[in-house]
């Protein structure tokens, strides 16, 4: 016979784990880096203009989220020439190829030499980007889906885009789906 103790310890089991993962969820959220911006222009929740200042990147061709994710995360986990780790940031960009943005401090110029990765440095210049911000997993259907929404609204005020659309991705793959942040950006004139 399960008594009134017993339902709560079973609760408390239950509310542990979810409770952790939760935790983890939050961590990583205020210990990343993210670049700054400052936004320009709200339009239709959840679309921003925003102004970012110049970045530093290090990228590799886009293979798969898993098999391009290891080529980056194995040179700033210290698989580079110099044994020197590197700080992730996000969030990690996506479209033909996957991105890292470097830490604050850290350029191409004096960024451990890769290890023999197909990797790629990449000075990005100071830009304005339109965003539509969403939660939860990123499956292609659902990126296109959200992409068609960000050029909708774009386009109904009127606003010039250069470029392709791109996807970032602010969370680890452990952080509850609930709780992630993700984003659709393009360029804007």
């Amino acid at each position: 016979m399960i008594n009134k103790k017993m339902i709560i310890l079973i609760g408390l089991m239950g509310a542990t784990p979810l409770s952790l993962w939760i935790g983890w969820g939050l961590y990583t959220i205020n210990t990343t880096e993210r670049p700054a911006y400052e936004i320009v222009r709200r339009l239709e929740p959840p679309v921003e203009i925003r102004e970012y200042g110049a970045q530093s990147w290090i990228s590799t061709d886009y293979e798969g989220d898993a098999s391009s994710f290891r080529v980056l995360a194995s040179y700033i986990f210290g698989g580079n020439e110099q044994g020197r780790k590197v700080a992730m940031t996000a969030p990690v960009i996506t479209d033909e190829k996957m991105a890292f943005i470097l830490p604050g401090g850290v350029t191409p110029e004096n960024a451990p030499t890769p290890e023999g990765q197909p990797i790629d440095f990449i000075e990005v210049p100071p830009r304005k980007l339109a965003t539509f911000t969403f939660s939860w997993t990123t499956p292609d259907d659902r990126v296109e889906r959200k992409t068609g929404e960000l050029l909708a609204v774009l386009e109904s005020h009127g606003v010039r885009t250069k470029g392709q659309p791109f996807l970032m991705r602010y969370n680890d793959p452990w952080t509850p789906p609930f709780m992630r942040r993700n984003e659709i950006a393009v360029e804007v004139q």
